[in-house]
């Protein structure tokens, strides 16, 4: 190959790369901006700049009672709590980091974790898991719950009675 066929190759392969950089930055570009897009939606109409209130932000509200004759077992009913306040996963363990029940499999990891974390006084973590102490029996039981949205203090106390109410059930 001579000098001139080394020097187009050379070209092509440039010439890929920028085309594979302009079209990487115009993706990441895009995704920056639908961002940003979904986070001012509401704020901002317009050209002029008006400024809109938001809607108020309504708590999600428990969708009724859980009737535990209705359910087959204690994992079906943390799965119905999961669903009732829309959480992401719902796990239960003992003080000492052993698993009671989850929604999501594999969880005896997590059960240890976050339980030595809540005997540590940590109620919440950097991942979003939020962590509550329910006495049962003498004993503190942990539940590790991966809320989808933020749950107000009346929704958390409410989730706490329903899980209280899953102990008395089926343990």
């Amino acid at each position: 190959m001579d000098s001139a066929g080394i020097i187009q190759v050379f070209l092509g392969i440039i010439t890929v790369t920028v085309v594979a950089g302009f079209a990487g930055t115009l993706y990441f570009l895009s995704r920056i901006s639908t961002a940003l897009t979904g986070q001012l939606r509401g704020e901002v109409s317009g050209a002029a700049g008006v400024h809109e209130e938001p809607a108020p932000v309504e708590p999600a509200k428990p969708r009724g009672e859980i009737d535990p004759g209705d359910i087959g077992s204690l994992e079906e009913y943390i799965g119905a709590i999961g669903k009732k306040y829309g959480l992401a996963s719902f796990t239960l363990a003992t003080a000492d980091g052993l698993l009671i029940g989850s929604t999501k499999p594999g969880s005896e990891d997590e059960a240890a974790r976050y339980s030595y974390l809540y005997t540590q006084g940590r109620l919440q973590d950097e991942t979003g898991a939020e962590l509550l102490g329910i006495p049962y029996r003498g004993e503190t039981v942990v539940g590790i719950v991966r809320p989808s949205e933020h749950l107000s203090a009346e929704l958390m106390s409410a989730l706490e009675q329903d899980t209280r109410n899953a102990l008395q059930y089926w343990v």
